[in-house]
């Protein structure tokens, strides 16, 4: 079992996203799986041993509101592409390639526009060392009709606007944002907030 993987799966069922919670539910079970443990007995052994878990998480939690989150570090300027259609990939500071990503549904027939913008995003966090979220607003009309949803990132430090990722009907870009979220939590995790 990599340690590594299985932080980015710990953190993604922490996340108060339900998509990304999902995600690594399903990332757990995968690698409890692979490892040839029922997912059952690991649940029943957490279980079992609540009660030393129970003394952990309260020291923990009697920490975490002294605790103030670290500036986001980064050094160099991410990048992000689309080597094909219907595929994007971030590239973290310092590497030549990252994980190659499909895109879902109408977004795939935009992954050059959706690449260049969520490159905008990031170089934005790392220049102003902020973090951001992947948030979805909904455009209304003067009747207050819902006409189109936009994926955007919001940014944590005062002052700082949002980035606009793409736009379309709400489902699309929710799917959308699914995606993008996974994508940049598991290729530069200190960047989301």
């Amino acid at each position: 079992m990599d340690k590594d993987t299985f932080d980015k799966i710990l953190k993604m069922m922490e996340s108060e996203n339900d998509a990304d919670a999902v995600m690594g539910l399903r990332g757990l079970q995968a690698m409890l799986k692979g490892e040839q443990v029922h997912f059952s007995d690991a649940l029943n052994h957490i279980f079992k041993n609540i009660d030393q878990l129970k003394t952990k998480a309260d020291s923990t939690a009697a920490a975490a509101p002294a605790a103030k989150q670290a500036p986001l570090e980064v050094s160099g300027m991410p990048q992000c592409k689309s080597p094909q259609a219907g595929v994007i990939m971030i590239i973290p500071p310092g590497q030549t390639a990252g994980e190659p990503v499909l895109l879902p549904g109408e977004s795939a027939t935009q992954s050059n526009e959706i690449a260049a913008t969520l490159k905008d995003a990031l170089v934005a966090a790392a220049i102003n060392k902020s973090r951001f979220k992947l948030k979805l607003v909904d455009v209304k009309d003067k009747r207050g009709d819902t006409t189109e949803t936009v994926l955007q990132a919001e940014y944590d430090r005062d002052g700082m606007s949002p980035v606009k990722i793409w736009s379309n009907v709400k489902g699309e870009v929710a799917a959308l944002a699914t995606v993008l979220r996974r994508t940049v939590s598991s290729s530069m995790p200190d960047m989301m907030a």
